[in-house]
């Protein structure tokens, strides 16, 4: 039974539910030794108690709409029939809603009801009917009201509720496809991004309609590979590193306009001292310059890590442009160093994806490393120097100063071409890196 708050009035409860906490309390003591009942007694005692959760629901939303409909709960300061039964149940608000919502649904569609009660379907089926009755348009709730639409819906529920939700949802839109395309544009008029630039990270935060937001899922996962042995990111680090892929290869596409002359690109700032000393730091194999040194920036300020830094340098256009010093413009270098073109469909024909072993990330979405850092070692910029590497093990490969070796191919199978290469990662102590899984 509900709890009541002291303000309101408490009376005897009717004599059918005479009994019911007593016998719930007494069932709930015997199910603490379900341990010792067999397979067949707890399964049969978990159906009951499924089908008696239904019934009691059931009951309840009766109850509900009729004390709704009484008035009686007014006087005690609740300003909502909702509120009333948030504050009662002390279940709150949006849990009060929930209830109610499933009364109604229960009140409109009689043969629903019937079904819950004999077992047909559970509260899971009424909790999805009532959420999709919530935005139906007017069409679509007299659908659901009439005889042939409670019909139709009983036989969708026979499905479970996950399936019964995706079901009821393309139902609705067939029964009127004119609410389906004013909420998609009801949707499309509440789009929005935000990026906010903070001292912890550029923070994002928004709003897609359901088809833009299924396009950019798809894209994310498209450049999402299947994690290996030695990914420890999470699912939201994933999908952080896949945004990041995305934007870094429109950024590098030819297509792509920016308003200018050139495509828009990354701009990395450093002066000369920052240069060497960067330069001596990878050459002694450490991550940061051992003194102080200006970071290198964007072009609006923002420092960047030295792991951006090398990560960058391995794959992009370098130009060198030399100012005087009132910072205006003296000379522009030769652009040099990228792997583009002829060099990179090698490097692609023979790797076919990330090199990290275990990471299948499609190739298109891959950058290029040089295995001889091209500033640190003084690598070429030749097909043998290059690697294929995703966004995540690119990074990773200059944050831990690892060591890459191609390895001899192994021959494949007859008729089915040569296989990719292989490669090995060790780190500064000639460990393996990812280590290699134990057989067995």
């Amino acid at each position: 039974m509900g709890v009541l708050a002291p303000s309101d009035d408490v009376a005897a409860p009717p004599a059918a539910t005479a009994g019911l906490v007593g016998s719930a309390r007494a069932f709930a003591a015997e199910s603490s030794r379900a341990a010792g009942w067999s397979t067949a007694q707890r399964r049969a005692a978990i159906s009951e108690v499924d089908r008696a959760i239904a019934v009691l629901g059931a009951a309840r939303a009766e109850l509900l709409l009729a004390e709704r409909t009484s008035g009686t709960w007014r006087g005690n300061g609740d300003p909502t029939f909702e509120a009333w039964r948030g504050r009662t149940s002390r279940g709150g608000l949006r849990a009060a809603l929930a209830e109610i919502g499933q009364a109604e649904i229960l009140a409109t569609l009689p043969g629903l009801r019937e079904a819950t009660v004999d077992g047909t379907i559970s509260p899971a089926h009424v909790e999805v009917l009532a959420r999709v009755a919530r935005s139906a348009s007017p069409t679509v709730r007299v659908a659901m009201g009439s005889p042939a639409g409670q019909a139709q819906l009983l036989d969708l529920a026979r499905a479970d509720a996950t399936t019964f939700a995706r079901s009821v949802t393309h139902w609705a839109a067939r029964q009127d496809p004119t609410a389906l395309e004013r909420d998609h544009q009801a949707q499309r008029a509440q789009r929005f991004l935000h990026l906010t630039d903070t001292p912890g990270g550029t923070r994002l935060a928004g709003l897609l309609d359901r088809m833009a937001g299924h396009r950019l899922r798809l894209a994310l996962e498209s450049v999402t590979p299947l994690p290996t042995p030695d990914d420890a990111r999470t699912c939201e680090q994933r999908r952080a590193d896949a945004i990041d892929t995305l934007a870094t290869t429109v950024l590098a596409l030819p297509a792509t306009g920016s308003g200018a002359a050139v495509r828009p690109h990354v701009s990395l700032l450093l002066t000369e001292g920052t240069w060497c000393a960067l330069s001596a730091a990878r050459r002694a194999g450490r991550t940061v310059p051992s003194a102080p040194a200006e970071p290198a920036t964007l072009e609006d300020g923002t420092p960047v890590p030295t792991t951006e830094v090398a990560a960058a340098l391995c794959d992009c256009d370098l130009t060198r442009v030399v100012l005087d010093a009132e910072a205006v413009p003296l000379d522009l270098g030769r652009t040099q160093r990228r792997y583009a073109g002829a060099q990179r469909r090698a490097v692609i024909a023979r790797d076919r994806h990330c090199g990290w072993p275990g990471c299948t990330a499609n190739a298109r979405w891959c950058q290029i490393h040089h295995i001889a850092w091209w500033d640190r070692d003084g690598g070429a910029t030749s097909v043998d120097n290059g690697v294929l590497l995703c966004s995540f093990h690119h990074h990773e490969t200059h944050r831990r100063d690892l060591r890459i070796t191609r390895l001899r191919p192994a021959p494949g199978a007859a008729g089915s071409g040569p296989p990719p290469a292989a490669y090995r990662f060790t780190d500064p102590t000639d460990a393996q890196v990812p280590r290699p899984r134990l057989s067995g």
